[in-house]
């Protein structure tokens, strides 16, 4: 059965349906958004879609529970025979995790040194899975204590033998560096960073939340026009907006100066406010010119809120004016929730605009319906102003040949 609330709402309504490319009309309320589904909870459930930083985050948890950690004490003072002296004692003790330990824990200051001595040490170990790790370590804090011969080594990769993710393991390390040293590394390989994108908005994220807020801004205020100074202001305006979204917005507007970043800038803006306060991003948004309201911006606020507290966004977008800058909201709201009621959650499908996706989010849903009441999907299907064709499609009907 559907909710009382969508049902009251279907006698004022009037419905439409257009097709395109062939496929099949879907009725659409006009005007009318459906409440927020009942489901368990109000916390998604399914998969979890992880950020970069998730990720990053995660790998790094999962190389400390493997042994694999990388150190963070002082080289000051730290010798390249010392180093050797402090490995050959290593070698010789058995086998042992607190063994292997003692290895990451010299190899990664070793690096920071001496970084073409530390991956040829780490070469020597027999074990396969050990030698690996430290090698990637080696080359990663090598980066970290100087970037400009672990990039050169990496990239020639001269003995052919380095790990296939050696750059990434540069840039990792790069991430973990002296804000100042790193900046200066940005500034000598411009053009080659800004082919990189993704590794270097990776190093300006790790950087700012290693401290790094009022070197990253004021390097990336000195920047001359070009796509090294944008991915500068969104990567800061995604991190600052975690924080203080009011700060970062002000920044923002003083600092995109380039009309055809301005966009790009605003989602980072509109997805991070959103992590802190979906509603005051959503009046954020409100508040800019009508033809300014880019669907990006709501796609990213209500794909934050439906992921922190989707029954709360669930309203938000009931109360919302439709239109199509609603529709991926609207589609991952439905497929958030159609596993769990899949009858209160059809009404949303069908109040997607595009036809495609209304089409394709139908589908979906009376395939979770049919899973859980066959019965209650069939009297809603054909009772819902579906034509013949939608029916049997979603009934699964087969057309008898003639």
């Amino acid at each position: 059965m559907i909710g009382g609330l969508w049902a009251a709402s279907l006698a004022g309504a009037y419905y439409a349906g257009v097709s395109l490319r062939g496929e099949p009309r879907v009725s659409v309320v006009a005007g009318v958004r459906p409440a927020a589904v009942e489901t368990i909870g109000g916390r998604p459930v399914g998969k979890r879609v992880m950020t970069a930083e998730q990720a990053l985050t995660d790998e790094r948890r999962r190389a400390s529970e493997d042994g694999a950690p990388d150190d963070e004490g002082d080289v000051d003072g730290l010798t390249t025979e010392e180093c050797r002296k402090r490995f050959e004692r290593i070698a010789s003790l058995p086998p042992s995790r607190e063994r292997n330990l003692e290895y990451y824990k010299l190899i990664s200051q070793w690096a920071r040194i001496d970084g073409e001595g530390a991956l040829a040490a780490a070469a020597t170990i027999d074990e396969p899975k050990l030698r690996y790790e430290l090698r990637e370590s080696a080359l990663r804090n090598w980066a970290r204590g100087n970037p400009e011969a672990a990039y050169a080594f990496a990239m020639a990769n001269p003995n052919k033998d380095l790990p296939e993710s050696r750059m990434q393991l540069v840039f990792d390390g790069l991430g973990r560096s002296d804000p100042d040293k790193a900046l200066a590394f940005f500034d000598a390989h411009r053009g080659e960073l800004e082919k990189q994108g993704d590794r270097a908005s990776m190093v300006f994220d790790e950087l700012y939340e290693r401290g790094g807020h009022d070197q990253l801004v004021s390097w990336a205020e000195r920047q001359p026009s070009g796509k090294m100074r944008d991915m500068a202001l969104n990567r800061i305006i995604d991190r600052w907006a975690r924080y203080d979204p009011a700060g970062a917005k002000d920044w923002m507007e003083r600092s995109v100066t380039n009309k055809e970043n301005i966009g790009p800038a605003r989602v980072e803006l509109a997805e991070s406010w959103a992590r802190v306060n979906p509603q005051e991003a959503l009046n954020w948004v409100g508040s800019l010119p009508v033809k300014e309201r880019d669907g990006d911006y709501y796609d990213r606020i209500f794909g934050r809120w439906i992921q922190y507290d989707r029954n709360a966004a669930a309203q938000q977008l009931a109360s919302q004016p439709p239109g199509p800058h609603l529709d991926r909201p609207i589609e991952k709201y439905t497929y958030e929730v159609m596993r769990q009621n899949p009858a209160d959650t059809m009404p949303w499908a069908q109040s997607i605009n595009d036809e495609g996706r209304r089409w394709r989010a139908v589908e979906r849903v009376a395939d979770a319906w049919r899973s859980k009441d066959k019965a209650g999907l069939q009297q809603y299907v054909l009772s819902g102003g579906f034509t013949e064709e939608q029916q049997r499609k979603l009934l699964r009907i087969e057309e008898k040949k003639k």
